[in-house]
């Protein structure tokens, strides 16, 4: 150093004998030799907390030289040696004291730089941690040990996340409460503060736990203790840990300068702790993309490979580790994994949502239900059991990215069995127009059909929508519920445009009442959950698979009816009676013809609604006059008069075949319309 060689050179020229030390203390640290000529070199080093200026020995005197920061510089004389201007060698020392402190700023931002190149590592965040405290602790000479608490928001409560000169294994067992001791007042209030004096520690200390204290004594002792700075590290404006650094000896060391520079180090930390979190997002993102990859080209395989819904449950189970069931709606299948798993939710309208949610089954199982969606529409669920905390992003992700694979594998089980109904009602056309006995059994037996005793067909017609895929879907949907409601009696069901044909066989003829129920049972369930109309023909119970034609070319014309009469209704081509000879006739014609019959009976004039109800009345006693007048509490004569003026406005006579005949058909039909209406 530069200024030790002027000060040795000075001593040598203007020291008689020259016999003489340089000694120098830095912030109150023990004194170290730094220059010595011709002089004893085992002599003791001089006291460190000195005031004068001057202290005789025996042998030597010591010339103290005291500065700011509890920095001393020393000057040892021998007793013979003579010093000459005194002055000019002050001047020498104290540009000694300033190379000094230079050299310390110097060595404190190399320190600071070696922290900040640091900070780019983030492989280990503990050991980084630990680096920067043993950085921090080298620039505050004074101070003995450091240890950075971190706040745990699970505990309530600061650990020990890193520490460094002296404490051991047993400082990590403490918990500090929020303004528990110097450490939880420090992040409770936001604040740095240095104490300087054993009782301000000992006050400040004062409501730390048993426990904790127990740790602390048991991890390191403080004899000496006699300074503590602390201070508050933010992220992001939030304070989530505190630095804090203990100064041993027998006077109290540390300044506010070292409270300076330890804010600046808690900057640092700040920094990585900002660096980390980010640095573990992005891995955490990272990670679950490459997952998120992994589960895709898992899920894409198994559905390339069309192992179907069940070996999908079963790889779906062991990625999450929960049981499960999907659910497709379109057929109203279950797949579990476990295979015997079973849960009875309801699958309406309250649980076909288009966003995931959790419920309970029975038992008290809670549920995770996730759609599966397929333009818009719920055409499956998946439900997990498993709790809400038990959701993490990655089961989530699993979930979300398997829906879409068991909606490409419904989708494409529908259209297989849209290809099935195509060829189906292919097949079946050439069925009911056989009329050869063996052809037609040839035909049943390509389309599945049993010998039965009896046969009942049906036509069912869904509410047309714009949207084919919608509707395709709904067709499934209804296909599927037919099955479940009908189960053995269903000997084919199939699909196409919005109709959907069922043909039905019997044992018994009776059967044929309870599948009637059933159907109807059905019929008002679906308008009921759906909200959409549905109109059901049914045919006649034949026996031998000969008359099937016979018994769907009725349900055909029953449900012909309903559509021209414009009815959502389910009726049976026998109770249609005299109505078949008019099933494509359009219902406004029917209307008008009806019109034309009572429209003159339903003037306001002379009491003439009396004349529609005298009408209706005598047709629907067979015209006999006193069954008729007693029926409308009338005498005899008043019909009579009655049925004259109807006679007068129709221009009608009751003796007249065709004219009896006409007012009996508008009766009917008026009834019949007003009926299904």
């Amino acid at each position: 150093m530069e200024t030790l060689t002027k000060i040795n050179q000075f001593l040598i020229d203007n020291c008689c004998l020259s016999q003489f030390q340089v000694w120098q203390s830095i912030k109150g640290l023990d004194f170290s030799l730094v220059l010595s000529h011709h002089f004893d070199k085992q002599t003791p080093a001089p006291e460190t907390f000195v005031n004068e200026n001057i202290c005789p020995y025996e042998a030597f005197t010591d010339y103290y030289h005291h500065y700011s920061n509890h920095t001393t510089i020393v000057i040892r004389m021998s007793k013979s040696s003579v010093l000459n201007n005194e002055q000019e060698l002050k001047q020498i020392i104290d540009l000694h004291y300033l190379q000094l402190m230079l050299d310390r700023e110097k060595y404190i931002r190399n320190k600071m730089m070696e922290s900040i190149r640091d900070i780019s590592v983030l492989e280990d965040l503990d050991d980084l941690l630990k680096k920067i405290l043993e950085n921090a602790l080298s620039v505050i000479p004074a101070a003995d040990m450091g240890v950075l608490w971190m706040y745990e928001p699970s505990l309530d409560a600061l650990f020990p996340k890193a520490w460094t000169g002296g404490p051991n294994q047993e400082i990590s067992k403490m918990r500090m409460k929020v303004g528990e001791g110097i450490i939880g007042k420090t992040f409770k209030n936001n604040e740095s503060f240095i104490l300087t004096n054993i009782e301000g520690i000992i006050s400040e200390s004062s409501n730390i736990s048993s426990d904790n204290l127990f740790h602390l004594y048991n991890s390191v002792k403080f004899d000496h203790l006699k300074s503590i700075i602390s201070v508050p590290i933010k992220v992001e404006e939030s304070t989530i840990c505190v630095l804090i650094v203990y100064q041993n000896g027998p006077y109290p060391l540390l300044t506010k300068d070292d409270q300076q520079l330890l804010e600046s180090f808690s900057d640092q930390v700040s920094i990585v702790l900002r660096n980390s979190k980010l640095y573990q997002n992005l891995k955490k993102q990272n990670d679950l993309l490459i997952q998120r990859d992994a589960i895709h080209n898992t899920l894409i395989k198994l559905s390339l490979q069309s192992k179907g819904l069940q070996k999908i449950a079963n790889e779906i189970r062991k990625m999450i580790n929960h049981p499960l069931m999907i659910v497709d709606l379109t057929d109203h299948q279950q797949y579990s994994s476990p295979t015997h798993l079973k849960w009875n939710f309801p699958l309406d309208n309250t649980i076909l949502k288009t966003q995931s949610f959790f419920t309970e089954a029975i038992y008290s199982q809670s549920l995770y239900i996730h759609p599966i969606i397929a333009i818009d529409v719920p055409i499956g669920v998946m439900a997990v059991e498993m709790e809400e905390d038990e959701l993490f992003p990655l089961n989530k992700m699993i979930i979300e990215q398997a829906s879409s694979v068991i909606a490409l594998e419904i989708i494409r089980n529908q259209t297989l069995m849209d290809s099935y109904y195509q060829s189906t009602n292919d097949l079946f056309n050439d069925f009911i127009n056989c009329r050869e006995y063996n052809l037609i059994r040839k035909k049943a037996i390509e389309l599945g059909i049993d010998d039965h005793p009896y046969y009942m067909a049906t036509v069912i017609q869904i509410h047309p929508h714009a949207d084919f895929h919608f509707l395709n879907m709904q067709m499934h949907k209804l296909i599927s519920q037919i099955k479940k409601y009908l189960g053995i009696y269903v000997s084919i069901v199939f699909g196409y445009g919005n109709n959907v044909t069922l043909l039905c066989h019997f044992n018994h003829y009776a059967d044929q009442d309870f599948v009637k129920k059933k159907l109807e049972l059905f019929h008002n369930n679906w308008i009921k959950i759906h909200g959409e109309s549905l109109k059901t023909g049914i045919g006649t119970c034949y026996p031998s698979m000969d008359n099937i034609a016979k018994s769907y070319s009725e349900a055909d014309k029953a449900l012909s009816f309903l559509i021209s009469r414009q009815v959502n209704s389910i009726v049976n081509y026998q109770d249609i009676g005299i109505n078949h000879l008019f099933i494509h006739q359009p219902i406004d014609d029917l209307n008008s013809f009806v019109n034309e019959v009572f429209h003159p009976l339903q003037s306001n004039k002379d009491g003439t609604l009396d004349l529609e109800q005298t009408l209706l009345a005598f047709m629907e006693n067979d015209r006999q006059a006193t069954q008729t007048a007693k029926h409308l509490h009338i005498h005899v004569n008043t019909l009579y008069q009655r049925i004259k003026r109807i006679e007068e406005k129709l221009q009608i006579s009751f003796s007249n075949t065709e004219d009896i005949l006409k007012i009996q058909l508008a009766c009917y039909l008026r009834s019949s319309i007003v009926s299904l209406n």
